[in-house]
């Protein structure tokens, strides 16, 4: 039961709780993370529960206000103040499928560091919980890629002469 529970998160890819016109609301959302936290819990499942549940926020579209994530969904992560959602979301961010480029050291990392900064400053106030676990986790955790990516450049460049 538990596996089949944890099959059925993980295959679900687009965030619940739109209404009939297809607009994400935050009160349906947090009515099904609610529910589904319960069931885990249930289970014996709920710190897993919450990681997939993160992983899933992480899918998040960008707010109307210009911040990521959207407004329903960062409402439902500060409201619940899971560790484990926070942890699933960041590793879903960190874990993006996408058009990776890769030129000579960090800066492709400390754009995104930029990024997550920016937006865990314009939440700091209404979203703390948000600002800074999440979005101040991942400029952290961009930053460090992009310390990393320095010194590995660096280090091809010393071999290449």
């Amino acid at each position: 039961m538990a596996e089949r529970s944890y099959k059925l998160l993980d295959a679900v890819h687009r965030l619940p709780g739109h209404d009939e016109l297809g607009e994400l609301k935050a009160e349906y959302l947090a009515k099904w993370v609610a529910t589904v936290r319960r069931l885990c819990a249930e289970l014996g499942r709920a710190k897993v529960g919450d990681t997939s549940i993160g992983r899933l926020l992480s899918a998040a579209p960008i707010g109307k206000d210009g911040v990521w994530p959207c407004e329903p969904a960062r409402d439902v992560m500060e409201d619940v103040r899971s560790e484990e959602i926070i942890h699933g979301a960041h590793t879903g961010v960190y874990n993006l499928p996408g058009v990776h480029w890769r030129g000579e050291g960090g800066d492709q990392e400390r754009d995104l560091a930029e990024k997550y900064r920016k937006w865990g400053e314009a939440l700091q106030v209404s979203h703390p919980f948000v600002s800074s676990k999440l979005l101040m986790g991942l400029a952290a955790t961009y930053d460090h890629e992009a310390s990393r990516e320095d010194m590995a450049a660096g280090i091809r460049r010393r071999m290449r002469q």
